[in-house]
């Protein structure tokens, strides 16, 4: 080919090689014109069928419980079909529930929302069927029509996002707020408390003032206090902040959440680095128990207090609290 195309006409040289080119593409194209034709499960991909209809998603309480009323219909499924559902808040799964349709393929169902604490606004239902999960007598209902239960789009998941609801009335959900902001306030003011209390203790056992025995530091007495007034405390706040979290009033506040773990955390990795600078700072080797963090979480980006204040600072700005309140 590359001699074919080096060869000149005494005339036209580059007006042959022109005509060349088009005669190769244009048997290119009379070749491979004829499979595309006949491709006729050519285009996009199909989207999964939706055979769910919801009516009504209402949310009650009852007794101490939350519950839902959910309503629709899915008369395209077949009887015994079971419907996975979830009660999700954006990406959070807040509950999930089976529904199993009788004869009618009609829904309305009464769910009590166990342990579901707490209000929350705009949460919406999304539901999946997931042929593989069903008994055989649906199965073999469904394999016996692939058009309308196509296998390769499934499992088949639906949101009903035009059906977002509120779990709470609307007092609920704005005592919910003004319940998150307590709830930052008096956390952050803890911690940064045993903050304070930790530091200076420290100056005291570096200025001999405490932590004495026969005139020489008493790591045994530090190493106690460390554990037991800043530690400890350190250990239950961790602990309220995650059980916190599950609450609906909080799930909202995933991000402010956030920046509270942060300035937990980084409050209890200075309880350990500045126990072992301490040491150094005495001309002493660190406690063993400096070393290795036990039963604690100090996982965060900086141990800087101009970091923590930013932190701080941050969090109180989404929250709306104003940074007197620390102090009073």
């Amino acid at each position: 080919m590359t001699k074919l195309l080096s060869l000149k006409s005494p005339k036209n040289g580059g007006a042959f090689i022109v005509f060349l080119w088009i005669a190769v593409l244009g048997m290119g194209t009379l070749v491979s014109a004829p499979g595309w034709a006949q491709d006729d499960e050519s285009g996009p991909p199909k989207p999964p069928p939706t055979f769910i209809e919801l009516t009504s998603v209402k949310v009650n309480k009852v007794k101490d419980n939350w519950q839902l009323r959910v309503a629709g219909k899915a008369t395209d499924l077949p009887a015994g079909c079971v419907i996975d559902f979830q009660i999700r808040w954006r990406t959070f799964v807040l509950y999930d529930f089976k529904i199993t349709l009788d004869g009618s393929r009609r829904i309305d169902e009464k769910i009590d929302l166990k342990g579901l604490v707490g209000s929350i606004s705009g949460a919406q239902l999304r539901s999946e069927v997931q042929p593989s999960s069903q008994s055989r007598a649906v199965q073999d209902v469904m394999s016996k029509d692939k058009k309308k239960y196509p296998i390769e789009t499934a499992p088949w998941k639906q949101s009903f996002w035009r059906q977002k609801f509120d779990i709470g009335s609307a007092t609920d959900i704005e005592k919910a707020k003004k319940n998150a902001q307590s709830f930052f306030l008096a956390k952050t003011k803890e911690v940064l408390s045993l903050q304070r209390a930790f530091e200076k203790a420290r100056t005291e056992a570096i200025d001999g003032a405490r932590f004495q025995k026969g005139g020489k530091f008493d790591g045994a007495a530090w190493q106690s206090f460390v554990e037991r007034d800043c530690r400890e405390k350190i250990r239950k706040l961790q602990q309220d902040i995650k059980e916190s979290s599950k609450s609906l009033d909080m799930i909202p506040q995933s991000r402010d959440m956030k920046y509270l773990v942060e300035i937990v955390n980084a409050v209890a990795k200075r309880s350990y680095d500045r126990s072992i600078s301490l040491y150094r700072e005495l001309g002493l080797n660190p406690d063993v128990a400096d070393m290795s963090p036990k039963d604690i979480d100090v996982n965060c980006r900086s141990t800087k207090l101009s970091s923590l204040q930013k932190t701080v600072e941050r969090l109180f700005e989404s929250q709306q609290i104003d940074m007197s309140q620390l102090s009073s």
